[in-house]
């Protein structure tokens, strides 16, 4: 209900909107910090769409259109996209928004157990660039090196 109330009325901070809805005092920054990290992952999520866009046009991913995202421990975003093609250079792609990108081992579960980011090796591998650097470049950092 929150979310739909800063969604209505754009301007309204999350505390803001906290206070309106009525939140006792000890629940408005637990709320707050909640709707934060959703309007985070709504500002990605074009960026995500880019993304899956790029690795479909590279014949690597049936699916065009980007991941819901995940709130693992409820304060961070994270999305996988799988990479369902048998010629793709890893098993899927794991966005966060504190490392950015990296290769997964797992299609089936390559977010791994609250978000813990994993070692190098073993088919993981962290991708230059920053945390969301242009999808032409995801792709070349895939091609450019095996996963």
């Amino acid at each position: 209900m929150r979310l739909r109330l800063l969604a209505v009325r754009a301007t309204l901070t999350p505390t803001e909107a906290a206070a309106q809805l009525g939140y006792p005092a000890g629940q408005v920054r637990r709320a707050t910090a909640r709707a934060e990290t959703v309007l985070r992952a709504r500002h990605i999520a074009p960026y995500l769409d880019d993304v899956a866009a790029a690795l479909h046009r590279a014949g690597w991913s049936t699916t065009e259109a980007a991941p819901d995202v995940q709130f693992p421990g409820d304060d961070r975003v994270v999305a996988a996209l799988v990479l369902d093609d048998d010629q793709a250079p890893a098993p899927a792609l794991v966005w966060d928004e504190r490392y950015g990108w990296r290769t997964a081992a797992s299609r089936r579960h390559p977010i791994t157990k609250g978000a813990v980011p994993p070692s190098e090796g073993g088919g993981v591998r962290y991708l230059t660039g920053g945390i969301t650097p242009p999808p032409g470049d995801v792709v070349a950092a895939l091609t450019t090196t095996d996963a």
